[in-house]
């Protein structure tokens, strides 16, 4: 069984874990163990989860042989030196989950002979329906990359690539992706009470909606496109308002932000 312990108890530490948790109902369920200087973050985790809370990284890394970094990236420069202090090049699997620290930093601090793995995991993985991209660093086997996968797999679907700079443009699609659709439902919600909507109506309405084409589009079989199209009458109110944001400049504004969101990843690296 696997022996987990997460450097950061904060929501995707939680989410990973209670999804572990639940994916081993009926079976073993693996060793849980978070450590975090926020008291109230590692009592989220515990409640949460079940697992147990540690006071340090030496005693992290004695009850876990994975590692999970689930820190703010500007934290990373901190806590990168004092786990090397307390692992063994090649003792643990250690993976990360920050947007920007890359293989090399993490190389830098814990060693070449170490077995590293980055995830960029986004924030639907708190309820099961995340989608997390991996890299495996050179000294990682190939039984450490199905091990990252099946902790992802728990919250969400999962790919691997091997060419790390993919993960910038990863981090812009689906890391930061979650946050330009709210930004939509949020406009959305706005322009129908506009219109002349109910807040309370106007929010369950674009809600719904937004769910619906989304499982609509997961189970359809059918493009973006293909059902854009079959739900634009010639002369409808579909048309019209699609030509509305064609006139505002919607592809436009999405290629920009996936552009900066893209930067910023490189930019932090």
């Amino acid at each position: 069984m696997m022996r987990i312990g997460f450097v950061g108890a904060g929501n995707m530490a939680r989410a990973l874990a209670g999804g572990l948790r639940a994916a081993a109902a009926g079976g073993r369920v693996p060793t849980l163990v978070a450590t975090d200087p926020v008291p109230a973050a590692c009592e989220g985790f515990a409640t949460a989860t079940g697992g147990a809370i540690v006071p340090d990284l030496a005693s992290l890394a004695t009850a876990c042989d994975v590692i999970v970094l689930a820190v703010k990236p500007q934290i990373m420069p901190e806590v990168l030196p004092k786990l090397a202090l307390v692992c063994s090049p090649g003792q643990h699997l250690v993976i990360s989950i920050a947007a920007g620290v890359t293989m090399q930093m993490l190389v830098a601090h814990l060693g070449e002979k170490s077995r590293l793995i980055r995830a960029m995991p986004n924030t639907p993985a708190l309820v099961n329906r995340g989608a997390t991209v991996l890299v495996a660093g050179g000294a990682a086997s190939a039984a450490d990359g199905e091990e990252a996968r099946r902790l992802f797999e728990a919250v969400g679907k999962v790919w691997q690539v091997e060419d790390e700079s993919l993960l910038d443009a990863v981090t812009a699609v689906s890391g930061s992706g979650p946050g330009f659709v709210f930004a939509w439902a949020e406009a959305m919600v706005d322009a129908a009470r506009g219109a002349g909507l109910p807040a309370d109506l106007a929010l369950a309405l674009v809600q719904t909606t937004l769910l619906g084409s989304a499982v609509l589009w997961d189970e359809s079989g059918r493009s973006a496109a293909e059902l854009r199209a079959m739900v634009t009458s010639p002369g409808g109110t579909t048309q019209a308002g699609l030509e509305a944001l064609a006139k505002a400049g919607l592809s436009a504004a999405v290629q920009s932000a996936v552009e900066a969101a893209a930067r910023r990843s490189r930019e932090l690296s």
